[in-house]
């Protein structure tokens, strides 16, 4: 019993095709997996800048009334604002 060849080719699409799908199948599940890692990477960030705006805030205010605090902040990246009324220099 002798196989036709379009039963072979047959065969060997539905192969490629099962292959090329479960390969596609196993990359979603990774790049879905690495999706939800950032998203709680994300949360987790907003979580921590949510509870560090307060703590500048006040320190930004603490180096207002205490000029000598000022270099601290400056050490770490941070500077006040400037408040004032007058017209900028051109």
């Amino acid at each position: 019993m002798t196989r036709d060849p379009i039963t072979s080719l047959l065969a060997a699409a539905l192969l490629v095709g099962v292959a090329l799908t479960a390969g596609l199948c196993y990359w979603y599940l990774h790049l879905t997996a690495q999706n939800q890692e950032a998203q709680r990477e994300i949360a987790r960030v907003n979580a921590n800048r949510a509870l560090m705006q307060p703590l500048v805030a006040d320190c930004v205010e603490y180096a207002r009334k205490h000029t000598n605090f000022i270099p601290v902040l400056q050490s770490l990246g941070l500077r006040l604002r400037t408040e004032t009324n007058a017209p900028s220099q051109k």
